[in-house]
């Protein structure tokens, strides 16, 4: 008849289709938890060194005030054209101004900003942290562990001129400490160019050109190496830009904050200093050069209006003379006045005009806009005109002789006084801009911002730790109960062993996985755990399995390794005693053997011994005296250059024969199936095979290459022993 097998196993519920299963997810996280915790801890410990390490970024700022200050002639038709052009803020242009070669050189060349001077000699990745540590130091740091080939902080180099040929600048030169005071100077391929001395200019030669270089101080041990390079003006102009930050503070406030962020807090603060200081002497010397200009161009026309105004006086006498006539009708007089002012007008425009297009471009917008009002003004004159043409032919020529005189006149005496103001405000030109606050030293650092790198190293390493279980899932999906395995294998299961908390504590106290201390059988010590219990029913299923058996060798095999087959063999043979049967365990594994941490023996003389005939049955036979009786134990013995060969032999099938007749089971613990041949030897002798499982470890490509494996050998699987099955897994409750 057929057995019907004992099966305990798990049952779980599928999600359903397109939802995401989050037991699913954390069972996945539980399983790879140590690879989640590994990689966080990774992500998280390069975020914290990376904040200890980099360099921190320290920020001085500046606050400038553009003040909108018109003092160029013809006020009224400035504020007129800028009425018409629409208003903008001062701050307009002055930022690209700010930006400026001409500012930023300037004060490159005010803070020797250009001259970069660095430690050459410092240890990889963590000397510059060395070097801030010990900032304060007034003498080079001792070296650590006698690694005196490296600076560890308080070095010093302070360089006040540094002149190289346009070829060698943004090359690095190098210094070399010689001594007190004394040192070699070198160039990028090491050459040496000379030898110098703190305080002293040393002139050296670089390819056939002249160079000289001015230390005014040093503080270096002998092994000192410093790297000094001359930053081209177009570098060091691209440089500062990228750090520096000029944008207007608020909304048409009119005032500019200046931002430049670098490791030196000294040079951010001397650097922002000197901008502030050369855009407040450009923009004086702009606008003198303004007021320059436009007092050179009313001198010019000075002299052609006065004669304007003596032709005009001229023309209006002699007309009066001829005709007998003093003035203008008074019905008339009020067309004259407009006539005037239009009049006017229109040459106060034209002189703003001729004075901004020496110094704008046609598209200029202000020059548009005169323009624009010139031309408003030229329809208005012709309006004008047309009134004055209608008048009689005495009156009309009085009219406009009369009107020439007074607009000369009146131009002549406006120009007067514009150009004596300019005189005053030449003399007294102060700009139009002032420096609000200049930067002080933050000693705070703007970055690197710690708290928020930290969180994201932490996030980001929750995250790959996350992916990494997911992808790890994805890729190599392992069983996770025993109908997975089932379904692999097409095999029953004849057990579904939980995970044991106490025998995991074991393996921690081992020291070693699967090896266990001395006499740490579980099912000796803790018979109650429920992984006894399972191998109890284990045990039980055991004799319906086996009653069509030809013979009674038992064995226990795994796909791969670490999936608990000895662990599996070794309690159950305990159990089998317990039960008032004689068991032999035989301990197959000529590879790695381990059996033996179970029952407290190392390498001992065993299987291998009897098999090249180099000891007895009786010498290699080992008894465990148990509770209820005695379990004989042949261990693996030394370890065979020929493994498989011993255990496919004609010797060992005849040693399994004659064992068989004198205990009930003879349990094989073989090696796994996968890495080695060896098991196929021993399955060949062995009537009933069971193949042990571990949930979220084995795959179930894995197991189908197992049973191929097998079947290849002529083997037939008696069933799965399911192991590790997680405790959450179970439907059934874990204690009675």
């Amino acid at each position: 008849m057929s057995a019907t097998p004992i099966v305990l196993s798990e049952r779980i519920h599928a999600p359903a289709n397109g939802e995401i299963n989050l037991s699913e997810l954390m069972e996945t996280l539980l399983q790879y938890r140590w690879r989640v915790i590994g990689i966080f801890l990774l992500v998280l410990g390069a975020g914290a060194a990376y904040v200890q390490l980099a360099t921190p970024i320290y920020r001085a700022d500046a606050l400038i005030q553009v003040e909108d200050k018109k003092t160029t002639m013809l006020s009224g038709v400035q504020q007129l054209s800028d009425t018409w052009g629409g208003g903008s803020s001062p701050v307009t242009g002055e930022i690209e101004i700010l930006r400026s070669r001409e500012v930023i050189l300037k004060a490159v060349k005010a803070t020797r900003a250009d001259i970069r001077v660095s430690v050459s000699s410092q240890p990889p990745l963590i000397g510059n942290w060395f070097a801030r540590y010990h900032a304060d130091a007034t003498a080079p740091v001792a070296a650590p562990f006698g690694l005196d080939m490296f600076s560890w902080g308080g070095e010093r180099l302070r360089v006040d001129e540094l002149s190289v040929p346009e070829s060698q600048l943004d090359k690095p030169f190098k210094v070399r400490a010689d001594g007190p005071g004394k040192y070699q100077l070198e160039d990028h391929d090491g050459k040496r160019l000379g030898a110098g001395t703190v305080g002293r200019m040393l002139d050296f030669t670089v390819d056939g050109q002249p160079g000289r270089l001015m230390v005014a101080d040093m503080r270096a041990g002998n092994l000192t190496t410093f790297k000094l390079v001359r930053a081209a003006p177009v570098t060091a102009y691209r440089d500062i830009l990228q750090d520096l930050s000029i944008a207007e503070s608020g909304r048409q406030s009119s005032i500019m904050r200046v931002s430049y962020e670098h490791p030196d807090v000294k040079l951010a603060q001397d650097l922002v200093n000197a901008i502030a200081s050369a855009y407040l002497k450009q923009n004086v010397e702009r606008r003198n050069a303004e007021a320059y200009q436009s007092l050179q161009f009313l001198d010019e026309q000075l002299p052609g209006i006065k004669r304007d105004v003596e032709r005009a006086e001229e023309l209006l006498n002699n007309f009066r003379t001829r005709t007998n006539t003093v003035s203008v009708e008074r019905s008339t007089e009020t067309l004259l006045n407009q006539a005037v002012e239009v009049e006017k007008g229109r040459l106060q425009l034209q002189l703003r005009r001729d004075d901004l297009a020496q110094r704008y471009t046609p598209d200029h917008p202000e020059l548009k806009a005169l323009e624009a009002q010139l031309a408003e003004t030229a329809r208005v004159n012709t309006r004008v005109n047309d009134q004055v043409n209608r008048l009689p032919a005495a009156q009309r020529d009085l009219l406009r002789l009369q009107r020439d005189a007074e607009v000369a006149n009146q131009m002549y005496i406006a120009l007067l006084n514009n150009a004596q103001q300019l005189k005053v405000a030449k003399a007294g030109t102060v700009g139009n801009v002032r420096v609000v606050d200049f930067a002080v030293a933050d000693f705070k650092a703007v970055a690197p911002k710690k708290i928020i790198i930290v969180c994201a190293a932490a996030a980001l390493g929750l995250a790959l730790g996350v992916l990494a279980a997911v992808g790890a899932r994805m890729l190599r999906p392992t069983v996770r109960d025993a109908e997975d395995a089932e379904r692999a294998t097409g095999l029953v299961s004849y057990a579904s062993i939980p995970e044991s908390p106490f025998q995991d504590k074991m393996d921690l106290r081992s020291g070693r996985a699967n090896a266990i201390s001395t006499g740490s059988l579980l099912a000796l010590l803790r018979p109650d755990d429920p992984a006894v219990e399972s191998l109890r029913s284990l045990r039980t299923g055991l004799g319906f399995a086996l009653m069509d058996a030809s013979n009674k060798s038992i064995v226990v095999t795994s796909a791969t390794a670490a999936l608990g087959k000895s662990f599996v063999s070794a309690n159950l043979s305990v159990l089998l005693v317990s039960s008032g049967r004689r068991v032999l365990l035989i301990d197959t594994d000529l590879r790695r053997p381990k059996l033996g941490a179970y029952f407290g023996y190392g390498r001992v003389a065993g299987l291998s011994n009897l098999l090249n005939g180099s000891a007895t049955l009786d010498a290699v036979l080992r008894k465990r005296i148990l509770p209820e009786g005695e379990l004989h134990i042949i261990p693996a013995g030394q370890l065979p250059p020929n493994p498989s060969e011993l255990l496919s032999s004609a010797r060992f099938a005849e040693l399994l024969k004659r064992l068989e007749r004198d205990y009930d089971h003879v349990i094989l613990d073989s090696a796994p199936v996968l890495p080695v041949s060896d098991t196929l030897g021993v399955v060949n002798n062995a009537a009933t095979v069971f193949l042990v499982v571990r949930a979220e470890h084995s795959t179930a490509d894995d197991l189908r290459e197992a049973m191929k494996k097998l079947e290849s050998a002529g083997t037939v699987v008696k069933g799965i022993i399911f192991n590790g099955v997680k405790r959450r897994r179970l439907t059934y409750g874990n204690t009675y």
